[in-house]
């Protein structure tokens, strides 16, 4: 948070709320809460300006648009090159069908995910994309054969209380 601002039970099931389905109307929020409209969007606007909402998203079937291969990389780094990380994640970040790059602590530096059509693009991807650049040192790919939602965080209680 970007604040010492402390969360409520309100403020829990809002968030709760939000992370099953985040296009609800301020209205049935707040009727789900039972708080007035003006509460619910004040609070709402509130954790957005302290950092405790970072965003909204859509979740896209990557299949739709014609990459239904999905596949995960890890990335070792050159150890001369570690001080290029956030730089090499910007480029990956930048690739066409990357959707994420997660910094990592552990044997690897980085993990991309990125959606492919073919098992002839993925081959692609990770030679001119991975393999290419001088500051990787290692990559190992996995293909992501089927993807299981976990159950969403429910900010009900703060962690470690029962």
């Amino acid at each position: 948070m970007k604040d010492d601002r402390q969360l409520d039970d309100i403020d829990r099931r809002i968030l709760e709320i939000l992370a099953h389905n985040a296009r609800l109307s301020n209205s049935a929020i707040a009727k789900q809460v039972n708080v007035a409209e003006s509460t619910c969007y004040a609070r709402v606007q509130s954790m957005i300006r302290a950092g405790v909402v970072k965003g909204f998203h859509t979740t896209i079937d990557m299949a739709a648009l014609g990459r239904p291969m999905r596949a995960l990389a890890l990335v070792k780094l050159r150890s001369g090159y570690r001080d290029t990380l956030l730089q090499e994640a910007k480029r990956l970040a930048g690739v066409d069908g990357v959707v994420r790059v997660w910094f990592l602590a552990g044997n690897h530096d980085l993990m991309v995910e990125f959606a492919v059509a073919s098992s002839g693009d993925l081959r692609d991807f990770v030679l001119n994309e991975l393999n290419s650049s001088e500051a990787v040192a290692d990559t190992e790919t996995s293909v992501v054969m089927e993807a299981i939602e976990g159950r969403k965080m429910t900010p009900l209680k703060p962690a470690g209380s029962r």
